[in-house]
């Protein structure tokens, strides 16, 4: 086991995923289109096909997903860290694989819309919102395609690393204590740690059900009924719970991974704050909706709110910081 078998099962992961994530781009662009088609016309025809349309994407991005696991899996089985002797009995046994979650790098918008597609299917009986989300889901399979497609490159990172590693141990030379190093801090702090196996999901569950928090807000803005209220208010609960849980288990990982760094600093802590304030004033404003012009207020801060995940979000691709793939 090795490089050899890790590179094959990355070349494997492409032929069976690319096909994959290309029926799913063309599921959800008619996804999309029957959505607008009855948002559109009303007509019940439309709403069957957007249905069967959003059945089949969800079905789609969960294969995708078991696929996606499995070569995680071979990451695990076939990547071996030997660290130099002198390194090794200070370094735990469990330190020595790559236990790599399947949210991070290009597979994190991924995970994101397959939770958005679980959670479109529990609101299938409200069409307008189903029909409204089933165009957010046909814009997020766009953009995961031709921009953040986990098959097409899959893991650059943890490939650049695992390369660097056995090129470095082919070499024999000194540079293998760096990259052993390198690779000791990522896999302990980062790939095997408790808290990526358990923060990023639930914002990522959080980010989800929110989605649907935006579109009931969006439709209160159009129509003056309690539904929508409701509906917005039950998914902000679920969304504020995990959301709020996320950022509490962050926490404890800040401390023990960067206790060196001002990561209190870092611009997606201070957007994930900012976000967390906002939700916490969507729920707190909606107690007082059926109060003069507090209907539309609710409705616009709950668009607002999900204006401000989406920055968060974009925070990690824009701006320097600890969370960040920009360079300072």
């Amino acid at each position: 086991m090795g490089y050899t078998e890790y590179l094959a099962a990355r070349e494997t992961l492409g032929l069976i995923g690319q096909p994959v994530i290309t029926y799913l781009l063309f599921i959800s662009l008619f996804l999309g289109t029957f959505s607008i088609l009855y948002l559109i016309k009303r007509e019940n025809k439309y709403f069957d096909y957007l249905l069967k349309c959003l059945y089949v994407s969800t079905g789609l991005y969960l294969l995708g997903f078991l696929i996606l696991a499995w070569f995680h899996l071979q990451i695990y089985n076939t990547v071996l860290i030997e660290y130099p002797a002198a390194m090794r009995q200070m370094i735990p046994v469990e330190s020595s694989r790559f236990a790599i979650p399947l949210w991070i790098e290009s597979e994190k918008l991924y995970f994101w819309a397959m939770c958005a597609s679980v959670f479109a299917l529990t609101v299938k009986r409200r069409k307008d919102i189903m029909s409204f989300l089933g165009v957010i889901l046909s814009i997020f399979s766009v953009i995961i395609y031709f921009w953040s497609n986990p098959f097409k490159d899959p893991l650059p990172i943890v490939h650049s690393e695992i390369t660097q590693y056995f090129a470095a141990l082919l070499r024999s030379d000194m540079t293998i204590f760096q990259v052993a190093g390198t690779l000791y801090g990522r896999i302990t702090y980062y790939y095997n740690s408790t808290y990526m196996w358990t923060h990023p999901p639930m914002l990522f569950i959080a980010y989800a059900s929110l989605i649907i928090t935006f579109a009931a807000c969006v439709f209160m803005l159009l129509k003056n009924d309690r539904i929508y209220d409701e509906i917005a208010y039950r998914y902000s609960k679920i969304g504020y719970l995990f959301l709020t849980t996320g950022m509490l288990i962050g926490y404890p990982w800040a401390i023990e991974a960067w206790k060196d760094s001002a990561w209190w600093w870092d611009p997606k802590i201070s957007g994930s704050i900012m976000m967390w304030v906002l939700y916490s004033a969507y729920l707190h404003s909606r107690i007082y909706v059926s109060r003069g012009k507090m209907w539309k207020t609710t409705a616009y801060l709950g668009i607002i709110c999900f204006a401000s995940l989406i920055f968060t979000y974009l925070l990690t691709y824009i701006v320097p910081g600890i969370h960040s793939v920009v360079q300072p």
